[in-house]
């Protein structure tokens, strides 16, 4: 907790806020993803030719190849990106948040954003899981590509949970106390 020169106090966890049950269901899912991809990509390592795709072009062609031990590269990235959120989750006083908060609205606020870090963490992993899966496909010779719709579903879900988590900020924000 810190002073400020108007003695408002900001209150910043010290133990992590838990998610609410929906919260621990898709962090579970994103652990699930996140190992489903792992076993996949180990499972097909042996069976994938020399050279298989390495990157995608927006409309979801392959365009670029390279070494079969580059589809390691999307489940070590997935896993660090997927641990730096989670370290966030066990360490909120890392979350700066100038204003002033009560202890209940510190506890609304950390687990508003642990949710959508959450929510985050699920998505990449579905989205690093998927492009594993569609690599591992194509180098098996299904020219089918990601799809065009890939990128923009990526991106719109990620908007999506960040605009529902900004909504939901500013209306508490901006809620007319009845008091006043």
């Amino acid at each position: 907790m810190q002073k400020l020169s108007n003695n408002r106090k900001i209150y910043r966890p010290i133990r992590p806020y838990r998610p609410p049950c929906y919260g621990v269901i898709i962090e579970s899912a994103g652990w699930i993803v996140l190992a489903a991809t792992w076993a996949l990509v180990i499972i097909s390592y042996e069976q994938l030719p020399y050279m298989i795709p390495i990157h995608f072009n927006p409309a979801g062609q392959a365009d670029a190849y390279g070494a079969k031990s580059g589809i390691l590269m999307l489940p070590v990235i997935s896993t660090v990106a997927f641990f730096a959120l989670t370290l966030i989750n066990f360490l909120p006083r890392m979350l700066s948040l100038s204003e002033t908060l009560s202890p209940l609205e510190a506890g609304r606020k950390y687990g508003g954003i642990i949710l959508l870090l959450v929510t985050v963490k699920l998505i990449m992993a579905v989205a690093f899981g998927y492009l594993a899966f569609r690599t591992i496909q194509q180098a098996k010779g299904d020219p089918a590509g990601l799809g065009g719709w890939f990128l923009p579903v990526f991106i719109a879900l990620t908007l999506f949970a960040v605009i529902i988590f900004m909504t939901g900020w500013l209306r508490n924000r901006y809620k007319i106390n009845p008091e006043t």
